[in-house]
């Protein structure tokens, strides 16, 4: 199962120099691809919204075969739909692959993730534990 993370910390870019210096003295990589530390919850329920949450767990569970298969299953707007993918892909969370029906030309949106975890560690508990 493939997981996304969506990560809460309260200092990044102090933690993010600390874990490079880490992986410095070490030689260890600490990499983490599949994913997004933000500084502020808003910035979080920014990037993955409702709506977008909704799309991508529409594409997980009904596994469409395009934007308007997408559209109608969530009962929504195709230009919304259009709106949240392309963020989603942006994300990297999703991809899009073109593909051409007679003069028309669909999108098929794919998951690439099964999975999308919000981690936030409230700073009482970070600083005890």
């Amino acid at each position: 199962m493939k997981v996304f993370t969506f990560r809460y910390e309260s200092n990044p870019t102090r933690k993010a120099f600390a874990r490079m210096r880490k992986a410095i003295e070490t030689g260890i990589p600490d990499i983490h691809e599949d994913e997004i530390v933000c500084d502020s919850l808003d910035s979080m329920l920014k990037l993955m919204s409702k709506s977008r949450f909704e799309v991508f767990a529409g594409i997980v569970e009904h596994r469409p075969e395009s934007l308007y298969e997408l559209a109608k299953s969530l009962s929504k707007d195709q230009g919304n739909v259009l709106k949240e993918v392309k963020a989603l892909e942006a994300l990297g969370l999703i991809s899009l692959t073109p593909s051409k029906e007679g003069e028309r030309e669909r999108l098929k949106p794919k998951a690439l993730y099964d999975k999308i975890i919000f981690e936030f560690e409230p700073k009482k508990a970070a600083k005890t534990g």
